[in-house]
């Protein structure tokens, strides 16, 4: 993927008004590069996801970045983390987002809808589009294609039925980003399902995997 200009990318994510989780590691840069590429090599009009978007501050930034260019959706339960949904109650899948609602700094109130649609409104970023609720198989019913999908949502369960639901929507030469199924150790429920059912899949290349982002970076295969 082509680089964006690193104190560039940095600035841009330090005018975010909404947290952005990712922002600290270099999934946000990576993120940033991909979406700079897919401006460059796409003409039409960009669809890009973030599925499990928490605090807004990842719809935020692709929404600036491609302007009229494109539509950002987040999804998302704009309620915290459905640990009901886990494969156990007791398993990492769900309490692993404890440490940021714990934390004074972060919290749970910044996860609101109506919060973050507020601030989006108020930057005129009326190219995001706030998705409230559980995910299901229809969902991305209104997405026709889709150039980039981010998916973070920390269980196996919901990402099974996330990912059957858009997978055949990402246009060849378009990304999907996993996030949290790289290591093995850090969701081991996940990262299995995700190694022995997505990544395999003859419709992906891997691009990368990234130990401290938690992340794998998968590209839709041009030719099947």
């Amino acid at each position: 993927m082509k680089t964006v200009d690193r104190p560039l990318a940095a600035q841009k994510i330090l005018k975010n008004k909404l947290r952005w989780l990712n922002a600290g590691s270099n999934t946000s840069k990576l993120q940033l590069d991909c979406i700079e590429m897919l401006l460059q090599k796409f003409p039409e009009h960009l669809t890009l996801l973030e599925i499990g978007s928490a605090y807004g501050g990842g719809v935020e930034m692709m929404a600036k970045m491609v302007g009229d260019r494109g539509t950002v959706y987040g999804y998302d339960t704009f309620e915290g983390h459905p640990r009901d949904l886990a494969v156990k109650i007791d398993d990492p899948e769900a309490y692993c987002m404890d440490m940021w609602y714990n934390n004074p700094m972060w919290g749970t109130k910044d996860l609101n809808y109506e919060y973050q649609r507020e601030i989006l409104d108020e930057e005129g970023l009326d190219n995001a589009i706030l998705v409230k609720g559980r995910l299901n198989e229809n969902s991305f019913d209104d997405i026709e294609k889709a150039h980039f999908v981010l998916m973070d949502l920390d269980m196996v369960n919901p990402s099974k039925i996330a990912y059957k639901a858009i997978k055949d929507k990402i246009v060849p030469g378009g990304f999907l980003f996993m996030h949290d199924i790289y290591p093995p150790h850090n969701l081991p429920h996940l990262h299995k399902w995700a190694y022995k059912e997505v990544v395999p899949d003859p419709m992906w290349v891997l691009e990368g995997e990234f130990l401290h982002s938690y992340l794998a970076i998968l590209r839709r295969k041009e030719t099947e």
